[in-house]
């Protein structure tokens, strides 16, 4: 049987099914509470904004547009949500959260990258360094790779969700990488030789 698709879910629970709400939540919970800890560094602070864009999807299920994407909405209003809380706040250096949940950087957009830092996630050490590398990222590179690693949105879902064109969004996600890949390979020199020869 094939997978109901999210807006689908939602149409469902704005009809009145509690349990398509349910599958919805249970799909993106994850992702979502991720990018909010990640962008905070705030445990009880990404609960709470967690929580209450949950309660804005419930509350507007029956508004949802049926042409748009229901991750991208999500998305949007979680983002919405981080600028209204923090706007007067600097969170440069508070935007990634526990090491434990460090990303996997599969599936990237920077088709030139070759040595993806997955390769690095072995050792504490290694972990502490891809730390310190994305905590180094600007602020809006940060934001566009966070939408890419925590949810399940393509490139033009994301230019979306930050208000920029396609080509806009697709730069600041390869610029991202190229960060990340330049941060690493500096502290790691080893990394680079190694991805060279395999590659």
């Amino acid at each position: 049987m094939n997978q109901v698709v999210d807006e689908e879910l939602l149409k469902r629970f704005a009809e009145g099914d509690a349990n398509a709400f349910k599958l919805l939540y249970s799909r993106h919970k994850g992702g979502l509470y991720r990018y909010f800890l990640r962008q905070l560094h705030d445990q009880q602070l990404a609960e709470d904004l967690f929580q209450d864009t949950w309660g804005k999807v419930i509350a507007n299920a029956d508004s949802f547009e049926p042409n748009a994407k229901f991750s991208t909405w999500l998305y949007k209003m979680a983002r919405n949500r981080i600028i209204d809380q923090v706007r007067h706040l600097q969170v440069v250096s508070n935007v990634i959260s526990d090491a434990e949940h460090d990303s996997d950087f599969e599936n990237t957009p920077n088709q030139g990258l070759q040595n993806t830092p997955e390769n690095l996630l072995q050792t504490e050490k290694q972990k502490m360094l891809l730390k310190e590398c994305m905590q180094s990222l600007p602020v809006k590179l940060l934001e566009a790779f966070l939408l890419k690693e925590e949810s399940t949105m393509s490139v033009k879902q994301i230019a979306e969700v930050i208000d920029l064109s396609y080509e806009a969004t697709k730069s600041r996600l390869r610029y991202s990488y190229a960060h990340l890949k330049t941060c690493l390979t500096k502290k790691m020199p080893d990394w680079a030789i190694s991805g060279a020869n395999n590659g």
